[in-house]
């Protein structure tokens, strides 16, 4: 048997493996690049081949034109779309999702509900600070005055879930 199909069936087999390597440890392509350069190298070395090189070169090509494509078509449209895949790429759950959008919505209802109230400045806000409505303490933005510890607010509007307040 030639050394030179060994070494590149070996080669091309090697680059199979890393690939397949990169899918399960991200390296920002250096794991793929690499792998193609091995499987290059492993094309090389069936076209040195002393009998039937370019048909063994030739197939290592196509395999190669054939996997790398395929590799890349399967991370990229198919793993993202199964359970593993998005646990590897930090993908949320659709229900997940849900749920965030559903609390976000509360909060910030929950937030326009304080609008209209009066409450007390905990901390100076200059202009951001504490303050204090129907017992719970929250964090606040001063429109217009810088407004002192104790003096009385009122919430005037709700802006990117930023409280802003006047003094009363």
């Amino acid at each position: 048997m030639d050394p030179m199909l060994v070494w590149g069936a070996g080669l091309i087999a090697i680059a199979m493996l890393l690939l397949v390597v990169e899918i399960f440890v991200p390296s920002g392509g250096v794991i793929a690049t690499t792998a193609g350069v091995v499987g290059i190298a492993g094309v090389v070395c069936l076209f040195m081949m002393k009998e039937n090189s370019t048909l063994w070169g030739v197939s290592g090509t196509l395999t190669l034109l054939i996997v790398f494509p395929g590799a890349f078509v399967v991370w990229f449209k198919v793993m993202p779309n199964t359970a593993f895949g998005q646990k590897m790429l930090g993908s949320v759950p659709e229900s997940e999702q849900i749920e965030r959008a559903e609390r976000e919505r509360k909060e910030l209802e929950e937030l326009e509900s304080l609008v209209g109230l009066e409450g007390v400045a905990r901390s100076p806000l200059r202009p951001v600070g504490s303050i204090e409505i129907d017992g719970q303490t929250r964090q606040a933005l001063a429109e217009g005055v810088a407004i002192e510890a104790g003096e009385r607010v009122r919430v005037t509007r709700i802006v990117n879930a930023q409280i802003k307040v006047r003094p009363v």
